[in-house]
């Protein structure tokens, strides 16, 4: 019998106000609260778009793909589609949150030059949450106040043509910001963290490091010095890492069970996922739901 895996996840599909065809939302914190939406942010939910979110007013912690976050005024996290995340906020927490989808997001890269948009949503590479100085947050909250201005005015044919390039100028903002906070990848080293992260998203999830090297065409020792230098970790540490995080996912999706957890992520057997797991967690695949469960709220 299929062991069943009782969780309250569910996806968060972009669900605006309004019947505008502009797949860009900006609310507040605050609006989220009124509009009592389901899944409730309370709740570990997966995105089914992109989003930021600029904290105003207030600390509380925000927990991004099973990861606690403090936040404070001036913080602003960034959550890629499929990231898991949950809002555990004080009432007086508040802050804008953006959202917006592949689609709209990719009508901002007009030119090559800006790819490096792209950057900000690398949730393997960069932190969740940047803290910006206070120079810096006035600089941010300025322009996403012009951007809520023209957002909240009535639709009409030029209104989409000016809020891309707005967003396009906050994004390259936060994106000088989070991405100085990085060693830079440059060159061949970057050409070839951005294939090893593509096949590690895309391929078997349990494949080794030498299969990875092997499609990659380098040596098993230039893909870990790789990861080493960007990373600080083995390339096994962050394929195991990053298997992990998959499980999780999966784990708190009600629909699945654990055989098919285990057959999703090509393991040979769901006992040996379940091995896994617990050799990496310190507790069963169970007992991680059961816990996050109780601490949804």
């Amino acid at each position: 019998m299929q062991k069943k895996i009782n969780t309250f996840i569910a996806d968060a599909v972009f669900n605006k106000e309004g019947e505008e065809p502009i797949e860009f939302y900006l609310t507040s914190l605050q609006n989220l609260y009124r509009r009592k939406l389901v899944p409730s942010i309370h709740r570990p939910h997966k995105l089914g778009f992109n989003a930021i979110f600029i904290v105003t007013k207030g600390k509380g912690i925000h927990t991004v793909d099973f990861v606690p976050y403090s936040y404070r005024t001036g913080t602003v996290f960034f959550i890629a589609k499929d990231q898991v995340h949950t809002f555990k906020t004080s009432p007086d927490s508040d802050g804008y949150l953006l959202a917006f989808t592949d689609t709209f997001f990719n009508r901002l890269i007009v030119n090559k030059n800006l790819n490096i948009l792209y950057e900000i949503f690398d949730y393997i590479y960069y932190s969740a949450k940047i803290q910006l100085d206070e120079r810096i947050y006035e600089d941010v909250l300025k322009l996403t106040q012009v951007l809520e201005k023209e957002y909240s005015i009535e639709m009409d044919s030029f209104k989409e043509l000016i809020l891309g390039p707005l967003l396009q100028v906050l994004i390259l903002k936060l994106s000088r910001e989070r991405l100085s906070q990085k060693l830079p990848l440059e060159g061949k080293e970057k050409f070839l963290y951005l294939q090893f992260k593509k096949l590690s998203l895309e391929h078997n999830y349990t494949l080794h490091v030498n299969d990875y090297a092997k499609m990659l065409n380098v040596s098993s020792k230039t893909l870990t010095n790789m990861c080493n230098k960007y990373f600080g970790k083995s390339t096994k540490k962050y394929l195991d890492e990053h298997l992990i995080l998959q499980i999780k996912r999966f784990l708190l999706n009600e629909s699945l069970t654990i055989e098919n957890i285990a057959d999703k992520l090509c393991f040979d057997e769901s006992t040996n996922m379940v091995k896994f797991f617990k050799r990496y967690e310190g507790l069963t695949p169970s007992q991680f739901t059961k816990e996050h469960s109780e601490h949804s709220f």
